[in-house]
């Protein structure tokens, strides 16, 4: 087998995320957090990747993600806003995804696209299991809606990252 056919290694959800799909139902607020946060992460690493990646596929795909996940905030805080001032979607990173932004903002050329697409592989898996987990088993209808109409799209994402790690880090 030539390292260019080798199978990616799949990623696993985060053991954080796999709690919270677990549960017999995802509290509406448990929601709007992780996903708020994990939202705003992948913004915030797409500006990133728009200005560093040295790779024109991760460039493309951080501008992709910046277009995305700034119109799915956006939808995210008109679902809270319907939904009274119970939620609020976060509007800073926890500690976590603080450090992930530090990351890239260390690495550059080569070393800067690979952990950003391995990042990006990560962050959509958990977001995809977290959207899905909410669609079926949310305990607020217009955030099970959200889950629900934007699951593929994160799907489609992650897919996106494996396609070009398998490019890149082969």
């Amino acid at each position: 087998m030539t390292p260019a056919s080798a199978e990616l290694p799949p990623v696993e959800t985060s053991p954080e995320i796999f709690e919270i799909i677990n549960a017999n139902s995802i509290p509406a607020k448990v929601f709007v957090e992780k996903a708020g946060v994990g939202n705003m992460f992948e913004i915030q690493a797409g500006q990133l990747a728009a200005e560093k990646a040295s790779n024109p596929l991760v460039r493309t795909y951080g501008e992709q993600m910046v277009r995305d996940h700034t119109a799915l905030g956006l939808e995210m805080n008109s679902k809270a806003s319907i939904a009274g001032n119970v939620f609020t979607v976060p509007v800073t990173l926890d500690a976590k995804h603080q450090a992930m932004i530090d990351q890239l903002n260390a690495a550059s050329g080569e070393q800067f696209d690979q952990l950003y697409i391995e990042m990006m592989r990560q962050s959509h898996k958990d977001t995809y299991e977290l959207f899905n987990a909410m669609g079926n088993r949310g305990s607020l209808g217009n955030f099970n809606e959200l889950a629900t109409d934007n699951k593929e799209m994160i799907l489609h994402h992650l897919e996106q990252a494996d396609a070009i790690a398998q490019q890149i880090m082969m």
